[in-house]
């Protein structure tokens, strides 16, 4: 069964990493946020807030599994390599800069990832 745990940490940090990208692109082409129905109606049919939506969802019924098998608080740590694909879609595809801390963080999130998967 720790195999399936590590499966589906992974699809979570894949939809996370889509999650991002989809909201980086709602970002770019609906704009600043006003409070206006243009704005809402505009942000409510662009195509990548619907794909944010839904990924954003399956992340969250896949993590309600993860929490149910694993315990919150086992399950909250494996499921932080999702913050890893953020930072990596923020990075490569975004082209938003990443601290030297950054770095270090990701790299500690994946010894801890790798650790606590051994459990």
């Amino acid at each position: 069964m720790a195999a399936t745990y590590w499966y589906v940490g992974f699809l979570v940090a894949v939809l996370v990493g889509l999650n991002t990208l989809f909201w980086g692109l709602t970002l770019r082409e609906v704009g600043q946020p006003e409070a206006s129905l243009r704005f809402f109606f505009t942000l409510f049919l662009n195509r990548w807030f619907i794909l944010a939506m839904l990924t954003g969802f399956t992340v969250a019924v896949l993590s309600y599994w993860v929490y149910n098998e694993m315990g919150v608080m086992l399950g909250r740590f494996f499921l932080s390599m999702s913050i890893v694909s953020i930072v990596l879609v923020g990075y490569f595809l975004l082209r938003e800069s990443v601290t030297i801390q950054q770095w270090v963080g990701i790299i500690l999130i994946v010894i801890g990832a790798l650790l606590v998967g051994r459990i």
